[in-house]
């Protein structure tokens, strides 16, 4: 067992230390609020389940995507994300940049330990240290959709990639917030205030999705562009959402008021779809998002880029562990 930071990441497994069992890296949130339970409780559960467990802890912000592109080539079993939906899409994206067509990239895998976990309630992923070692035992992956996003008017931009969600509208504004609150991991009560204070004083920007089959312009309060169902903590944006089907599940939340999107809100919550005039359930594999105005995107909670973007499927792409 090998626990370690940013700078022990390199070299690779030998075939003498994987031989008769499974081999894992997880990349840690450091800062996380649940890293001690993490050491008391998951890694035994995980060190009984595995031949090979290496720990790296995050020390900055994109500490994840570069330790998770190291491991690629380390020749893992899999690689698990612990923490949030933020850490979990940068090894996402850590996995898949520079290796999007390649056949034989580790699994993925997720502890669920933010604030959030919203990917993880779509899996039905606990984190719980029994079920984490029942899924590490059983070791049985599923083939899940990737969404890219690529940056038109800016090509030289590496592309983003998101397993879960990303959107226009509320949420980067939320996410911005939060993130200017100095409590971007941690407090419910920061999450709901930059949620409240955006409800009242967002007001919504014209954009434009445009898609191979349909088109949509207008004033918009929230759209998602959905692999998993859930986000926000919660929020059931997306409850026809299958992460398999090769597409995406599109919210359209256009001119609604604050209070009948609050309404709909304890509808989205309760996994129901929204009843509106104004409210819009679509499909796409690829939709490109414009804007008069330089508004920013986020995807699993990550600030990513400004509009316009294009977002593509990439059909089971990874396989997942679960």
């Amino acid at each position: 067992m090998a626990t370690g930071d940013a700078d022990t990441s390199s070299g690779s497994l030998n075939r003498e230390d994987k031989e008769g069992g499974k081999s894992v890296c997880i990349i840690l949130n450091g800062i996380s609020l649940k890293k001690k339970y993490f050491y008391s409780k998951i890694l035994p559960a995980l060190k009984k389940a595995a031949k090979v467990v290496e720990v790296h802890e995050t020390r900055s912000k994109n500490d994840a995507v570069q330790l998770a592109g190291k491991a690629v080539h380390q020749h893992y079993d899999a690689i698990l994300a612990a923490g949030g939906d933020g850490t979990l899409h940068q090894v996402l994206n850590g996995m898949m940049l520079h290796h999007e067509t390649a056949k034989d990239i580790p699994l993925l895998g997720l502890i669920p330990l933010g604030s959030g976990n919203d990917f993880a309630r779509t899996m039905n992923i606990s984190n719980k240290p029994e079920a984490i070692e029942e899924i590490l035992n059983r070791f049985t992956s599923k083939l899940i959709d990737i969404g890219k996003i690529t940056f038109p008017d800016k090509s030289e931009l590496p592309p983003r990639y998101f397993i879960n969600i990303a959107d226009v509208g509320m949420g980067p504004i939320v996410v911005e917030r939060l993130l200017n609150s100095g409590r971007a991991f941690g407090s419910f009560v920061a999450y709901y205030a930059a949620i409240i204070k955006t409800f009242f004083t967002y007001r919504p920007e014209e954009i434009t999705l445009q898609t191979p089959l349909w088109k949509w312009s207008g004033p918009v309060r929230s759209v998602a562009v959905a692999n998993g169902k859930f986000f926000g903590n919660g929020i059931g944006i997306a409850p026809d959402a299958v992460v398999d089907d090769g597409k995406f599940s599109c919210f359209i939340a256009g001119n609604v008021s604050v209070l009948d999107f609050i309404i709909q809100n304890g509808r989205l919550r309760s996994g129901k779809r929204a009843i509106h005039d104004d409210i819009e359930y679509r499909e796409a594999n690829e939709v490109t998002i414009k804007s008069s105005k330089v508004l920013p995107i986020e995807a699993d909670g990550e600030l990513v880029g400004k509009l316009p973007v294009h977002i593509t499927m990439l059909p089971r792409r990874l396989k997942f562990l679960c």
